[in-house]
């Protein structure tokens, strides 16, 4: 609670302005309390008062002089905490010309204020430790009025002088800020660790971005970068030869020590030398290159006559309980030679730096889009296989077995006999070289509200499913018989039957009652069945067995005329999916 809070709890009017400034608490605070706010502006007249600063007497610049007395009532320090906050009031009659003031004793006696047709107006300048050495200056106004006839005078009044208001604070802040920086404009001055690797740096570059989240949340997102890892979540197409960045956590990542490299190319060893790990707020990456062989030498190896040397620290400071500061800093040294490359590079770095900068805070905040132009691209190419499908009924019997020989498709599955007799069925399949135990954690965690469908995400979330394909394996997530298995929000099915590492079944059963009613009504099983090739082969097969009631409406809308077009294109993909996942390297997961 603070010292404004306990004076005015529950006012009708609040604004908060803010600032931050390359300052600590206790120097914004021995500038901001004992100021002469008339010398620093002109228009902070008008601060001290919404209204009162502006009339034709003596005019009070320091928060100091702002004092009450039955003899001449005003504006008084109801509170004073330094160096951490001040509250400033009054209670009066503001909409008149000639502000008829009520004085009170203290701060109790201004909470306790109730006689009708007054406002109680008060502000506070609040100052507050942001990170290791800024501050955060707060102006915060509050008005309370003792009675509704009061309230709506003050409405129209503030309706006129409000700008005024708002302009004046703006003003005053602004021009704190420009007097002590700001923790943005000065973040380049400021030592981080690493600095002293490279101590003859001719180029250095810093940037930052403030994230609302805490270090130990952010903190595995730097782990797990890298080429052939999670990415650098910059501009895929420049950095990663087009694969996308990671959009979750891999645990499998998270391990990583000094004398490793991050990869800075797919498929390539050399990189980024892991100089320093000090979990969760600093990780610092270097590299030396020999540029005459082309060659990465390690870090504190002797210079070469032609070499590039670089130092990449990424420092995570803490804010406050909520939100942390990510400072990075690229600092390179090199002959004079290298002076004209270094020039466009820079820029380069520049653009990749704020992208990825802006490609972490998204992840960390949880505030990155579900589908990107990626995914549309891909969902763009389903939809075309879909209508290619649906334009060529004549080859939907090749297509019912896609993946998998006919006998294999004919043969009996776990699940059949749920749907003995299907309408329409398809059983697709695909070959994966990597053994059962490494493709079963993929497809055990299958759902809309799990890991998805590993198909066609954009699709998906057109049609309403909400979802995200998973990049990890989520053991909470893995199948149980009698779970529910979702499809969309609107529509599941039933896991009626698991036989752990090998194959799950759900089944949608037909409503019984609508049957013997002699209406509409629909049933299904979908298998997802995996069996070994041998000790790192397996083949996944997706069986769906369909059968309906025999109204035209029902055959046409759950029939494979309109439904095998669609699943085949979906299905295929999933399958694809799946296979991508489970044979990537483990290291990259």
């Amino acid at each position: 609670m603070t010292a404004l809070d306990r004076v005015l709890p529950a006012p009708q009017l609040v604004e908060v302005d803010h600032v931050e400034v390359a300052a600590s608490p206790e120097e914004a605070w021995k500038l901001l309390r004992h100021a002469d706010f008339g010398q620093r502006s002109p228009w902070v007249r008008a601060l001290f008062a919404i209204r009162t600063l502006t009339s034709d007497e003596k005019v009070e610049l320091r928060i100091d002089d702002l004092r009450s007395s039955t003899e001449e009532p005003g504006f008084q320090v109801l509170s004073d905490d330094p160096p951490h906050e001040v509250v400033v009031g009054a209670i009066g009659k503001v909409w008149q010309t000639d502000i008829p003031f009520v004085h009170v004793n203290d701060a109790q006696a201004f909470a306790g204020f109730s006689e009708e047709g007054f406002v109680k107006v008060a502000w506070a300048l609040r100052v507050l430790p942001r990170g290791d050495c800024d501050a955060r200056v707060e102006l915060e106004v509050r008005v309370d009025a003792t009675d509704a006839e009061s309230w709506k005078k003050f409405k129209a009044y503030f309706a006129v002088i409000g700008i005024g208001s708002r302009f004046i604070r703006h003003t005053l802040l602004s021009g704190l800020a420009r007097e002590l920086g700001t923790p943005e404009s000065r973040e380049r001055e400021r030592p981080l660790p690493g600095d002293a690797l490279l101590l003859d740096a001719r180029a250095s570059l810093t940037h930052g971005i403030t994230i609302d989240r805490t270090p130990q949340e952010i903190w595995p997102w730097l782990l797990q970068m890298g080429c052939d890892r999670a990415g650098y979540y910059s501009i895929d197409l420049l950095d990663n030869e087009g694969h996308r960045s990671a959009r979750e956590v891999h645990p499998d990542l998270q391990s990583v020590r000094v004398g490793d490299v991050l990869p800075a190319r797919p498929g390539r060893k050399d990189g980024f030398e892991v100089l320093a790990v000090e979990p969760p707020y600093a990780l610092i990456l270097g590299g030396l290159w020999d540029a005459d062989q082309e060659r990465q030498l390690p870090f504190a190896s002797e210079r070469p006559s032609k070499f590039w040397q670089i130092t990449w620290v990424f420092v995570l400071e803490p804010l406050d309980d909520r939100s942390t500061r990510l400072h990075v800093r690229a600092r390179a040294a090199f002959p004079q030679s290298g002076a004209l490359h270094a020039s466009w590079i820079r820029s380069i770095h520049g653009l990749m730096e704020n992208a990825q900068l802006r490609g972490l805070k998204a992840r960390a905040e949880g505030t990155l889009a579900r589908d990107d132009a990626r995914d549309v691209l891909a969902g763009v190419g389903g939809a075309a296989r879909m209508l290619f499908a649906f334009m060529t009924p004549f080859l939907r019997s090749s297509r019912s077995h896609w993946g998998v020989a006919p006998e294999v498709a004919a043969r009996p599955y776990p699940g059949d006999d749920l749907v003995p007799s299907p309408r329409w069925s398809w059983t697709h399949g695909v070959e994966i070289e990597a053994a059962t135990t490494e493709v079963w954690p993929w497809i055990a965690q299958v759902g809309a509200n799990k890991a998805g469908f590993y198909s066609y995400q954009w699709l998906e979330n057109l049609a309403g499913c909400d979802l995200r394909n998973a990049e990890t394996i989520h053991p909470e997530w893995e199948v149980a018989a009698g779970q529910p298995f979702m499809l969309h929000p609107k529509a599941s099915l039933v896991v009626t039957a698991v036989e752990r590492g090998r194959w799950f079944v759900v089944y949608g059963a037909p409503d019984e009652a609508a049957k013997k009613a002699g209406k509409p009504w629909v049933g299904a099983t979908w298998l997802f069945h995996l069996e070994p090739l041998g000790a790192d082969r397996s083949l996944l097969i997706s069986r769906y067995r369909a059968t309906s009631s025999d109204d035209l409406a029902t055959r046409l809308l759950a029939g494979e005329a309109l439904m095998e077009p669609v699943g085949f294109a979906m299905d295929r993909r999933m399958l694809l999916g799946v296979k991508q996942l489970a044979e990537r390297p483990r290291d990259a997961r």
